[in-house]
């Protein structure tokens, strides 16, 4: 009986008990059955969940909008701006800027010089290898271009142009002027040919005559009005003939000597208008050589 006792003292084997000494850590996912086996349906694991995106901050206020997209500021635009930023800065820096009141002397010269300007109107050279037809060259009117073009910074090679240009135009008025008169001409011949008919060579030489005696110049613009020339012949027909240049006196060299007084005497009237350039003068005299011979 002592046997049978020891059997009944023995521990009794239980199933919770055996349950509770597994240890924590080996015990199986609450989504998953005792052997293991993942529940249809049930995430493996809470960590494999993906992780949330970063908030975008709000956009800085001195930020351009350009510069900004939904995900935050454009890095590629921003660095873009700086590279043409330094380059237009780089350009800048080796612009000529035009000089103001403000500039200091240095400053002005170093513009001049990038341009092209003389350092002093004297350094422009003006004055045209060969001059236009009818135009003449006046060096107080080109001291005084020179002057402007220097103070207003032009470039020599401009102002050079600009004075060709200006001649060419000076002597294109003149030929216009020239076939104005000699229209003017035409016409009032055909007018004195209408009043005069055949005596009309007889009545324009007593016109020169007379203008001659008078000092005055047959083929100057006046005489190109018929009504001035019959108005002389008639007033020749009332002075004796002994009182008119001879009429086989030319005035040749009288005609040449009053031309080259306009052109060379600072005294005569006409001078200061030749030298000028202007066309009614340069035309008389002109026709003054050429009638000369």
């Amino acid at each position: 009986m002592t046997d049978a006792a020891t059997s009944t003292d023995a521990p009794a084997t239980s199933t919770t008990a055996d349950s509770a000494a597994v240890p924590a850590s080996t015990a199986p996912p609450a989504n998953t059955t005792t052997d293991g086996t993942l529940l249809s349906g049930a995430p493996a694991s809470t960590t494999d969940a993906p992780a949330a995106e970063p908030a975008v901050a709000d956009k800085p206020e001195w930020l351009p909008e350009k510069f900004w997209t939904d995900k935050g500021p454009n890095v590629e635009a921003i660095l873009k701006s700086y590279q043409g930023m330094e380059q237009l800065l780089g350009k800048k820096a080796q612009a000529v800027v035009p000089p103001s009141e403000k500039s200091t002397p240095e400053e002005v010269a170093a513009y001049r010089k990038a341009i092209g300007v003389p350092e002093t109107p004297e350094g422009y050279e003006l004055k045209p290898e060969q001059m236009p037809e009818g135009v003449t060259w006046d060096d107080n009117v080109a001291k005084q271009a020179a002057e402007l073009a220097h103070k207003h910074h032009i470039p020599a090679e401009a102002m050079k142009d600009f004075m060709k240009f200006d001649m060419e135009r000076a002597a294109l008025m003149n030929q216009a002027a020239v076939n104005m008169i000699e229209q003017q001409l035409e016409s009032g011949r055909a007018e004195l040919q209408k009043v005069w008919g055949d005596k009309m060579p007889e009545k324009i030489e007593l016109a020169r005559r007379a203008a001659v005696t008078a000092g005055v110049d047959p083929s100057s613009q006046g005489f190109v009005d018929p009504q001035v020339v019959k108005a002389i012949v008639s007033l020749a027909e009332k002075l004796s003939d002994d009182k008119l240049v001879a009429g086989d006196q030319t005035g040749v060299s009288s005609t040449r000597a009053r031309a080259r007084d306009i052109m060379t005497n600072q005294a005569n009237p006409l001078y200061a208008r030749y030298q000028e350039g202007d066309a009614e003068v340069v035309d008389q005299v002109r026709r003054m050589l050429t009638s000369a011979g």
